[in-house]
């Protein structure tokens, strides 16, 4: 696993382009919009009657959009309707930090960063990470079975506390074949940390280009999104010391194999 690419706090990125996140979620759905429909900025600018320049500013989240240049832009783009009140919405609140979403209220940012995102790196002190639980497992903690996508599977990693590899709830059957999908099937993508770890709460870094790491925390139903380095660089320090000593893959692999036996 290498290291995450968490900017420490303080340091200042000069490849920053939106200053908020959700200044970047809008920015990057419309360029995003812009290349489905095949527009080169040049052809979108004569399209909106806009420069080049302010087009890319817009497109690179360096400019927010107003309400009426992001009308022009989804009827010029062809954006869904039932997407187009979230863009307005995000464009009058770009000067925000921070963001709670609770359960049902029909926004889902955190599916778009994570659709945005180069690197995912979680921790979990208690249990299993949610994609790489077996449905036995799921049951057995009276979790929901989500569905692990490919996609985002391929750009996570994970640090495993020793206190995840047991549970109450979890029979020995059950977390023999847990940890047996953990090697057979995510063996690339774990590493075990030593006992002695603090059990800090669980949280994930999601890496973005162009924008400091965001940390995604989940506590019964609610979703917290930090963005601020303020927020975030406790979180991202506490990671690269998971880095630093956690066991290396070969190491991970013996020592979850030993536990099969």
């Amino acid at each position: 696993m290498s290291a995450p690419t968490t900017t420490p706090p303080g340091t200042d990125d000069s490849g920053v382009r939106a200053k908020t996140l959700r200044g970047l979620l809008l920015a990057r759905e419309l360029d995003s919009a812009r290349l489905a429909r095949g527009f080169t900025t040049r052809e979108l600018a004569s399209a909106m009657s806009m420069s080049p320049a302010m087009v890319n500013r817009v497109m690179t989240g360096r400019r927010v959009p107003t309400a009426l240049e992001i009308g022009g832009l989804c009827a010029v783009l062809d954006v869904p309707a039932a997407r187009r009140p979230l863009l307005y919405r995000r464009a009058a609140a770009t000067d925000l930090t921070g963001w709670v979403v609770h359960a049902g209220t029909g926004d889902d940012p955190i599916g778009d960063v994570e659709a945005v995102a180069d690197g995912i790196t979680g921790f979990d002190p208690a249990l299993i990470p949610r994609p790489l639980r077996t449905p036995a497992y799921e049951r057995a903690i009276g979790a929901d079975r989500g569905r692990a996508d490919p996609a985002l599977l391929r750009i996570s990693r994970f640090f495993l506390h020793p206190s995840a590899l047991s549970h109450p709830a979890v029979s020995a059957e059950t977390m023999r074949d847990q940890l047996l999908h953990l090697v057979e099937n995510h063996a690339h993508r774990v590493r075990l940390l030593p006992i002695g770890v603090a059990r800090e709460p669980g949280f994930r870094v999601l890496e973005v280009g162009h924008f400091p790491p965001v940390v995604h925390i989940e506590h019964h139903g609610t979703d917290v999104l930090l963005e601020e380095p303020a927020a975030t660089g406790a979180h991202t320090a506490f990671l690269r010391h998971l880095t630093d000593v956690a066991l290396s893959g070969s190491h991970t692999g013996a020592a979850l194999r030993n536990l099969i036996r």
